[in-house]
């Protein structure tokens, strides 16, 4: 008589067993997400003074007094922690704003503008649309050079990467104005598309960038008279006796 093999089947996991396997890999789960974003949490909480300074300049167009130097190091410690595009155009703001001052010597206005341009670069590597990193870029890269090195593409792509960005249409307009003549035919187009742009979105921004003069009527006349002369005329009427 052949004798019959037993086979044991193993118990499933009761209940309150299942729960707490369940419990366990949702912890282990929970731990190492936590670890994993624990260096991108502190870099943005180590941040926030930064956004905050620079939400502050947006508005009032100056930051807290004797606290740029403070601000790109908490940048630049950031960064440290995690590398963010964000936190690359916070310090290339800082490092703008510097170059801008002119109580500083020239030299370290001259480095302050070298590291604004670098810490654009590293944002833009990051992430490439960025209207008003490029346009940062752009102005840096103005300040440095007298000729056309690089400037001209940036503010290009300032255009490009956001067109109808309202808060940006002035200062392209200034920059752009102000090298006319070493643009080239596409950068001149795109000039007088932000020109009409302004024109329409921004009139009383434009209107006040012309009286002060840090827009150029002769130049802004030079480019719209021939395509779109009756614009022209409309600043010009605008203007009253402004024009000279």
């Amino acid at each position: 008589m052949a004798v019959m093999g037993s086979t044991t089947k193993a118990k499933p996991a009761s209940g309150p067993a299942r729960q707490t396997i369940y419990f366990v890999l949702v912890a282990l789960l929970a731990v190492v997400l936590l670890t994993m974003s624990w260096p991108r949490l502190r870099a943005a909480l180590h941040y926030l003074p930064v956004d905050a300074a620079i939400d502050s300049y947006y508005l009032s167009g100056e930051l807290p007094a004797g606290s740029r130097e403070s601000l790109q190091q908490k940048a630049l410690e950031s960064l440290a922690l995690h590398e963010h595009q964000h936190y690359w155009n916070g310090l290339s703001l800082l490092y703008y704003l510097q170059g801008g001052d002119g109580s500083q010597p020239l030299y370290l206005q001259r480095e302050s503008f070298e590291q604004s341009v670098d810490a654009t670069r590293r944002s833009l590597e990051l992430a490439p649309i960025q209207p008003r990193t490029w346009l940062y870029r752009a102005l840096a890269l103005g300040w440095l050079s007298f000729r056309d090195i690089g400037n001209s593409d940036a503010l290009k792509m300032s255009v490009y990467t956001g067109r109808v960005e309202t808060a940006l249409l002035i200062s392209r307009l200034q920059l752009g104005y102000s090298r006319l003549g070493q643009l080239d035919e596409e950068a001149r187009g795109l000039l007088r598309d932000q020109t009409l742009l302004a024109w329409r979105l921004r009139q009383k921004s434009v209107i006040t960038a012309l009286k002060q003069g840090s827009l150029d009527f002769r130049r802004v006349s030079s480019l719209l008279i021939g395509t779109d002369s009756g614009v022209v005329r409309e600043m010009e009427a605008s203007l009253a006796g402004n024009v000279r």
